[in-house]
């Protein structure tokens, strides 16, 4: 009985169609990749530590004033800025001079925090702070800062605004100088109580990650 099946196409048609397909699916491949970085970036990246419990999230309205100088503002980004008094006391003055990460640790001992740099790699240190009992990581009872030394203020500025760009919404960090800081991620009302209790609002520049760009929040200590 004669095949009813159709004749095989030439081998040239087959290696096109081969291609044709692997050609498809390298395009869904490279499409689907930023894709799925985009939808990871919406959220930001996830530290696995939870802040401090103590934090003291509900009083950081206190601490803020609104663009106009008038109380009460909303804690959402450009709605606000740090008010004076926060660092009353405290040498606000901009620092253009190259420093060092012991800079940082001498101003956190004079706010009464003893947390000292300990060597990464490169020009990169850690600073740990204590962090919550539950945080998801249970070999990490700290929350982390890493600080980057650059040649100058222009760089260390440019480092923090892509490193919070990178790492996503709800990152923040803070800079002084040639000195660029980077924290988990968090709340904004949880990042302004962790950087008004250590006074972090009155070292450095304080900067957030949003869904599509970094905001500087105005504050005693202002560099540009």
């Amino acid at each position: 009985m004669p095949s009813t099946s159709h004749p095989s196409a030439p081998p040239s048609q087959r290696v096109n169609h081969v291609a044709f397909h692997t050609h498809r699916n390298l395009l869904t491949a490279l499409v689907a990749l930023p894709l799925a970085v985009a939808a990871a970036g919406c959220s930001g990246i996830d530290a696995g530590v939870d802040y401090p419990d103590n934090l003291p999230v509900g009083e950081v309205g206190q601490n803020l004033l609104t663009p106009e100088n008038e109380a009460d503002p909303s804690v959402a980004l450009s709605q606000f800025k740090i008010k004076p008094d926060v660092c009353k006391g405290i040498e606000t003055h901009v620092m253009t001079q190259p420093l060092a990460p012991d800079d940082l640790a001498r101003f956190l001992e004079g706010v009464g925090a003893s947390v000292q740099p300990k060597k990464a790699r490169g020009n990169l240190y850690w600073f740990d702070f204590p962090a919550s009992n539950d945080s998801k990581d249970s070999g990490r009872r700290f929350v982390r800062l890493r600080l980057a030394v650059l040649d100058n203020g222009e760089a260390a500025s440019r480092d923090l605004h892509d490193s919070l760009l990178l790492h996503g919404p709800g990152w923040w960090g803070v800079r002084r100088s040639n000195l660029a800081v980077l924290a988990p991620k968090a709340d904004l009302d949880e990042a302004l109580a962790f950087a008004i209790k250590y006074k972090l609002v009155c070292w450095g520049v304080f900067t957030y990650a949003g869904n599509d760009d970094t905001y500087v929040v105005p504050g005693p200590y202002l560099q540009f």
